[in-house]
């Protein structure tokens, strides 16, 4: 069974459809609520119903709980076949930036008799794997929910949640809350409907159940939307940490609402570990055409049946409607953004718990966190922890001891949401930092030193703190923040390579002093195109050197594509320029050269106050999903101004003398996780005091978990 079947009323029903779907998912604020009134034909009476449990809450309430009798708040409703097609995503979440890790599509052949019979058929799959996972997903997590659940909701095969009474159940006005909150009007060829937002959370927040809002049709009862979250009380699996629902249905005959389209995002971390890496379920399914008038050629038994053709059947189906990745990966619709959802609802929860997951934890800023090696430390072994005391709130701290300096390093972060902003504030002793641009993961870095005796970083001691504050507003994301810091050099306390005697790279020193400093940046995800997804991000910093005893500026600008996902080919780029101003201390140098930039040359070779630089990669899959070949390309300039110019000669740094270039091949192995590159510096042989290009083999990790390792 391939390709897409259709009625011979689909004309008629895909513009009256088109128009519900429009209105079903445009509920804006700002629509003054009006009193429900007792009778469905009555006119509505001027004035505004606000406050938990108002009469006409409670009215409407029990109007969509006797609806919910009937088949799809319209009894005359016999059968209906539908055609729906979704994408179920399975992501990672390295701090914020979400990866795919497997894509699927599914194409369904949906059923239903009245009163509650329904066989939903999976006639079409694809996918694709893109990390390795083992998942396999409940089986209601590949259909649509076709009645916005029964009485009891459970969702995960009743594993994530369990046994929570539906909003609109008989019973539920003693168990939930109800308040109005918004009303739009949809005007219809057959009709107009008048339909009111109904937020709803349980009496006592601890309780396991739902909290969001249910979108009433004043009428009739019919639930038009359900977008709903839980309490933490209702999730059964310690793993899942949030869970949304979006099921929104569109007005059809101009008498039925019936689904059309649902998103769902099941968000999951470790319960006893909090690391920067989670995992989210985002599902999304459209329903593409519904027909009515068909014959009844067989009567469906009772419950609800799942059924799926055969794997070679499921590979034949052509009728796709858009592409595997045409779905919502890394944010959900603009009116469906679960994000959005949680924060809403945590509004309505106050300081009640919404999220799931443990309130401590063992916690680890990243793999390195908890033992590495460095010229500067030695062996460093750490640990830390965090507390949760509820959704808005979160403390985490840390420490360990650099064996090498025989001194202890520790951190503690407060951080907590205020309404629309996260404000962070941090502090630090003794932590090590680089000088210049992340040259690699931590892990490589110990490999490195341990093997070669260089560690890739010029690193040096800071002790202070920050305040910041972080806005995300859709694909714009906003920062600003104030530190205090105190800077060290940091000495060399590994004297020789562990399998050689020869002596390692010095550790170079830098300006000591008090570093007072204002930052800001905004990240924007510009909308994909061009067969790309597109990032501008802008970050900016001043010292004042009446408060501290350093007086500087500093901007960098940088563009960012990557291919969009799926096919052979992919592709990924990137360019950046920076400028700065007043006098720069060295750790606030621009740095070129070697790995992390120009690979080919001697490391950080170049500095200065002024920067540019492109890099480049295509790579096409030789045998998915084992191994890609690389082609890599990069170039970069560095000048010295009056900013710079004493900074780069006490760190030991020139200009890049002109453009530098370098360009390799290599393979992405397993996923393209492991990188293996060979490249080359192209200026040529080095002249006195410069630094020439020179052949180089690169072992790396996908830049995607730089941050984790």
């Amino acid at each position: 069974m391939t390709g897409r079947r259709t009625s011979s009323a689909d004309g008629r029903r895909v513009a009256t459809a088109a128009v519900a779907v429009a209105a079903a998912l445009c509920f804006t604020s700002g629509v003054e609520a009006q009193a429900i009134p007792a009778s469905p034909a009555a006119a509505p009476q001027a004035g505004v119903s606000d406050g938990w449990n108002s009469e006409a809450a409670l009215l409407l309430i029990e109007r969509a709980i006797e609806a919910r009798r009937h088949a799809w708040a319209d009894s005359s409703l016999e059968r209906f076949r539908a055609h729906a097609q979704g994408h179920i995503y399975y992501l990672g979440d390295i701090l914020g930036e979400r990866h795919v890790i497997r894509a699927d599509q599914l194409a369904l052949d949906v059923r239903w008799q009245s009163p509650d019979r329904s066989m939903q058929t999976i006639i079409g799959r694809r996918h694709e794997r893109r990390l390795p996972t083992t998942i396999d997903y409940h089986i209601d997590h590949l259909f649509l929910v076709l009645d916005n659940f029964r009485d009891r909701i459970g969702i995960g095969e009743g594993h994530e949640v369990r046994d929570v009474l539906h909003p609109a159940a008989a019973g539920a006005r003693e168990f939930y809350e109800y308040r109005l909150a918004d009303s739009l009007e949809i005007r219809l060829r057959e009709r107009t409907a008048r339909v009111f937002e109904l937020e709803v959370r349980p009496r006592e927040a601890t309780a396991a159940g739902v909290v969001g809002s249910l979108f009433v049709e004043r009428e009739t009862g019919a639930i038009a939307r359900m977008r709903i979250t839980f309490t933490s009380a209702a999730y059964r699996d310690p793993q899942v940490v949030r869970l949304v629902v979006d099921l929104r249905s569109a007005l059809q005959e101009g008498r039925y609402w019936l689904p059309d389209e649902q998103e769902i995002e099941i968000a999951r971390s470790l319960p006893w570990f909090d690391f920067p890496l989670a995992t989210l379920i985002r599902t999304r399914f459209r329903v593409l055409d519904y027909e009515f008038d068909e014959e009844a050629l067989f009567s469906l038994g009772p419950g609800q049946i799942i059924y799926s053709y055969r794997d070679e059947e499921l590979v034949r189906f052509d009728g796709w409607e858009d592409a595997l990745y045409g779905g919502p990966i890394e944010e959900g619709s603009a009116d469906g953004d679960p994000a959005r959802a949680v924060a809403d609802a945590r509004g309505l929860l106050r300081r009640q718990a919404l999220l799931g997951g443990g309130r401590w934890q063992l916690a680890l800023p990243n793999a390195s966190g908890g033992i590495r090696a460095r010229r500067s430390e030695g062996l460093f072994i750490g640990a830390g922890g965090a507390w949760r005391p509820n959704d808005l709130a979160r403390v985490s701290f840390g420490g360990g001891l650099a064996m090498g300096e025989a001194r202890p390093q520790a951190s503690l972060g407060l951080g907590r949401r205020l309404g629309e902003v996260e404000v962070a504030v941090d502090g630090w002793l003794r932590i090590h930092r680089d000088v210049g641009p992340s040259a690699g993961v931590g892990a490589l870095r110990t490999l490195a030193l341990l093997a070669r005796g260089e560690d890739y970083e010029d690193p040096y001691l800071t002790t202070g703190g920050r305040i910041g504050i972080t806005r995300h507003a859709g694909p714009v994301r906003w920062r600003v923040g104030a530190s205090l810091e105190r800077h060290r050099s940091a000495g060399l306390v590994v004297g020789t390579v562990p399998l050689g005697d020869r002596p390692l790279r010095p550790v170079r020193p830098v300006d000591e002093g008090e570093l007072a400093r204002l930052d800001a940046g905004v990240t924007v995800r510009l909308r994909s195109g061009s067969g790309g997804r597109w990032m501008v991000d802008l970050a900016g910093e001043a010292a004042a050197n009446g408060v501290g005893n350093f007086g500087y500026t500093r901007a960098t600008v940088a563009l960012r594509a990557r291919g969009s996902p799926g096919g052979a080919w992919n592709w990924a780029s990137g360019v950046e320029f920076g400028l700065a101003g007043g006098e720069l201390p060295v750790q606030r140098l621009f740095l070129l050269g070697g790995r992390g930039s120009l690979p080919g040359y001697e490391f950080r070779g170049w500095g200065g106050d002024r920067m540019a630089l492109w890099r480049a990669e295509v790579s096409r899959t030789v045998a998915s999903p084992w191994m890609r070949l690389r082609a890599i390309g990069a170039a970069g300039w560095a000048g010295i101004g009056r900013a710079g110019e004493d900074a780069a000669r006490r760190f030991g740094v020139s200009g890049s003398e002109g453009l530098r270039a370098s360009a390799g091949l290599g393979l992405g192995l397993v996923y393209d996780i492991l990188r293996l590159d060979v490249m080359r510096g192209l200026r040529g042989d080095p002249s006195p005091g410069d630094s020439g290009g020179h052949w180089v083999l690169l072992l790396s990790i996908d830049p995607r978990f730089l941050r984790i390792l």
